[in-house]
């Protein structure tokens, strides 16, 4: 069922049950980006050494030529450090609060909110190219947790006409 809201001038509106399930999905994943990336800040050289040794190996041969299967060389990710990962970690921080606000704020019929979460959707991919260039391989899960967050933009946009503009 839509739940109606009362705007300043005491008029009712209605807020879609698709809107409220999708801003209950996005706060979900907003928290769970915040402090998985938290955790990701504070054991950055734990994380690094596991993208660049072990049981990571095998997964990155796949990714690459096959010369390197042949030779045995793992191929140095570009740019993954530990003050790279840092850096991702907070750059990703950043654009889950982004996401969270505008999540709130969309849950509010605020279209403001729908800027700030396409904001963050965007501030997560450019800030993966940033650090790691245009290796897919060194940090997949950022990829679809942008690929993911266009496609709730998507959906987000498509109850635009629900929400006010200023």
């Amino acid at each position: 069922m839509a739940e109606q809201l009362y705007n300043s001038h005491g008029a009712a509106r209605v807020r879609p049950l698709m809107l409220t399930i999708l801003c209950a999905i996005t706060l979900i994943g907003s928290l769970i980006g915040i402090i998985s990336n938290i955790k990701g800040y504070i054991s950055a050289e734990a994380e690094v050494e596991n993208i660049a040794s072990g049981k990571s190996k095998t997964q990155l041969r796949n990714l690459f030529s096959s010369d390197a299967t042949v030779h045995g060389d793992v191929p140095r990710i570009s740019n993954l450090t530990v003050e790279n990962y840092q850096k991702y970690s907070i750059g990703c921080i950043v654009s889950y609060i982004l996401c969270l606000v505008g999540t709130v704020l969309m849950f509010k019929l605020k279209r403001t909110g729908f800027y700030s979460f396409t904001l963050g959707t965007f501030f997560n991919l450019i800030t993966h190219f940033l650090l790691f260039g245009d290796n897919f391989g060194s940090m997949g899960i950022s990829i679809l947790a942008a690929l993911s967050g266009f496609v709730f933009v998507i959906l987000f946009s498509m109850n635009l006409k629900y929400m006010d503009e200023a």
